[in-house]
């Protein structure tokens, strides 16, 4: 097993800008670490960086403390396996799996064995026989993983290898690979624009926009405590609800304003304490799928759409809040920094280029349930449920670091 680290890890194109930067990055031996964004965030680019693909414009990648450019191409032992599967039409499927051992000492007996372990590793040992125009989208992926893992490599790449592969094949093949990946003890660095694999799949995830590492560590830390606005905003299913807000904390008393309504927080709370500091700031607040309800703090909207979800119903709530902009403005809007009155108690305000609905939040409603568009609802809200975020787009922590 290999540890791999990146240093200062930046790569710029002379017409595309910068596509890595400034990545500092550990994975250990044997780990799955996901790296996870949208696309053209410079995931690829720094899963090539990392096998010694690309030249990096500055800093550094280390296997095991060794600079990989330093390292023959030969003798880093590296599989990877890429979005399109690139099986060679003309040969059956143990021909391309045991293709990459033609330019290795192998005895001849021994690359049918290793073609046939390999082949029930990955589940594909009954179509050894069969050309590739033959087997179904998750069975060519499987092919792939299986002719990249037959050198026994100390590095397996993965380049949204699922990306291609309808849902039903999908769902199976990330259990089978953290399975294989587990089993063969390989360390494994696996890119994605698709939050569930990376949640579902990683030991850890690193969370990549613009070629800037937002942050790192085990999906459930990442989803549940997000360092910033974009990570808050990208994890979450159904979209994480983002509207802007002013605090205001006087006579012993902290409210969110969201311009229409506001929420009072708790007195008693000692989080609460922690956001009166912020007296007078415009926040962002993030908030993840929220329940009906009328205890506690109390949001009231109107629902504007309903998706049935079979085992429940997500309902959209306009609660009249605006949208935050520190993302990527909805279309419609512009940012207009000005000083007159809003109707929404903070600045800058909206110049409102076209109609677009207000501020919602998403409702999670149990079956059986009936809501309907155009219904009235009350939406419970506990200090729990609520992710601040400041003007940079940085986390508000309710408890003092």
């Amino acid at each position: 097993m290999v540890a791999i680290a990146a240093r200062g890890l930046t790569k710029s194109f002379d017409d595309d800008g910068v596509a890595v930067d400034h990545v500092d990055l550990d994975v250990a031996p044997g780990e799955l670490l996901v790296v996870l964004g949208p696309t053209g965030c410079g995931k690829s680019t720094l899963l090539r960086l990392l096998a010694g693909i690309e030249e990096p414009t500055s800093g550094a990648v280390l296997f095991d403390g060794v600079p990989v450019t330093e390292i023959d191409p030969r003798d880093r032992n590296i599989a990877m396996v890429f979005q399109d599967y690139a099986l060679y039409p003309h040969l059956t499927v143990a021909q391309n799996i045991g293709f990459p051992l033609r330019t290795v000492p192998v005895p001849a007996a021994d690359i049918g064995v290793r073609v046939a372990e390999v082949a029930r590793n990955v589940g594909i040992a009954d179509l050894l026989n069969r050309y590739p125009e033959h087997l179904s989208g998750g069975q060519r992926q499987r092919v792939a993983m299986a002719r990249a893992l037959i050198r026994h490599p100390s590095v397996f790449l993965l380049d949204e290898p699922l990306s291609n592969v309808d849902a039903g094949a999908r769902s199976a093949l990330r259990g089978e690979i953290v399975a294989l990946v587990r089993r063969l003890g390989v360390t494994t660095v696996h890119v994605t624009h698709d939050q569930i694999e990376a949640m579902s799949m990683a030991d850890r995830v690193a969370v990549l926009r613009a070629g800037v590492l937002q942050q790192v560590g085990p999906p459930a830390e990442v989803y549940a405590d997000p360092d910033t606005l974009f990570v808050a905003a990208f994890l979450g299913t159904p979209r994480t609800s983002l509207l802007e807000a002013a605090v205001y904390a006087e006579d012993n008393r902290v409210v969110l304003d969201f311009g229409s309504q506001v929420l009072e927080l708790p007195a008693d709370d000692p989080r609460t304490a922690v956001l009166a500091e912020h007296h007078t700031d415009r926040v962002t607040v993030a908030m993840r799928a929220l329940t009906p309800g009328v205890d506690g703090m109390v949001l009231r909207g109107k629902v504007t759409t309903v998706d049935n979800l079979g085992h429940e119903l997500l309902a959209h709530v306009d609660v009249g809040g605006v949208p935050s902009p520190w993302l990527d403005t909805p279309p419609g809007l512009r940012a207009a920094a000005r000083a007159e009155s809003t109707p929404y108690g903070f600045y800058p305000a909206y110049d409102v280029v076209e109609p677009l609905p207000m501020g919602e939040v998403m409702v999670r409603v149990a079956m059986p349930g009936r809501v309907l568009p155009g219904d009235e609802m009350a939406v419970g809200v506990t200090l729990d449920d609520l992710l601040l975020f400041d003007r940079r787009g940085l986390r508000i922590r309710f408890i003092a670091e």
